[in-house]
């Protein structure tokens, strides 16, 4: 279950809660339900499925996004599709980014405008359905998710009201004290945009974009990539949901 729909279904409990208190001595149970979800896109003509790498920003990281990306979501389909997951030794997208930095000059050193440039090359053979019927003719054309991901760090430090309640020296009575309080935050944001691309066409069956962020305060020391899992973890049943149908669990309030 997603966190929106876990908050919605706690807010209705929470809501039925006075009607069944107010009912007299009537009883009620919580029984647990499941609510079917059709999946977005019918997946059931391709026997196999291509996770083609992702395009990424030109930037320093403390891992490697893509990869990880990609290792994540075969696992996923290996463990919740009946298809053919392939694993070539390197996903295809790699090679046509590689060769769009080799036109942007030294590793490591880009201007502005270099990055900007990337973006629009790497957004083009995104949607290139010559490219991605090609792919498909080289993988007997497979279902393909590709896309662009992106993983930042985020400065949440900053001033947040509180309030203390004290006792002055010689006083019973507790006194209120409102304030600011400087806390060091650190956060991280995780963004997919996610392409399912038909094999055999070449053409985008559907897109989708899941953006998730985590804030960690000033005691908490989590590495960036151990943040990456922490948000791709709510990402995956979305994902998933895209090409299979899931079931949301919740509960039911009955009276007895």
């Amino acid at each position: 279950m997603t966190s929106a729909t876990a908050r919605t279904a706690r807010s209705l409990r929470l809501l039925l809660l006075p009607a069944l208190l107010g009912a007299g001595c009537a009883t009620f149970v919580e029984v647990p339900v499941e609510t079917p979800l059709q999946s977005k896109i019918d997946v059931s003509r391709f026997r196999r499925v291509l996770v083609a790498g992702f395009a990424t920003e030109l930037a320093e990281s403390d891992f490697e996004l893509s990869p990880e990306t990609v290792r994540l979501l075969q696992n996923q389909l290996r463990a919740n599709t009946k298809m053919q997951v392939l694993e070539p030794d390197r996903p295809p997208l790699q090679d046509a980014l590689e060769q769009v930095l080799e036109k942007l000059g030294e590793g490591g050193k880009y201007s502005k405008q270099e990055r900007e440039q990337y973006k629009v090359e790497t957004d083009r053979i995104l949607q290139d359905g010559d490219f991605w019927r090609k792919v498909g003719e080289e993988f007997q054309q497979p279902l393909i998710v590709t896309g662009r991901v992106g993983f930042e760090t985020q400065n949440r430090s900053g001033f947040q009201a509180e309030e203390r309640v004290v006792r002055e020296p010689g006083s019973n009575r507790p006194r209120l004290v409102r304030g600011n309080r400087y806390l060091e935050r650190k956060g991280f944001s995780l963004s997919a945009e996610l392409i399912f691309v038909d094999g055999r066409t070449g053409q985008a069956l559907h897109k989708e974009k899941f953006t998730e962020e985590v804030l960690y305060g000033e005691d908490q020391k989590v590495s960036p990539l151990s943040s990456y899992f922490e948000l791709m973890d709510r990402i995956l049943p979305n994902f998933l949901g895209v090409i299979s149908p899931q079931k949301i669990r919740g509960t039911r309030v009955l009276l007895r």
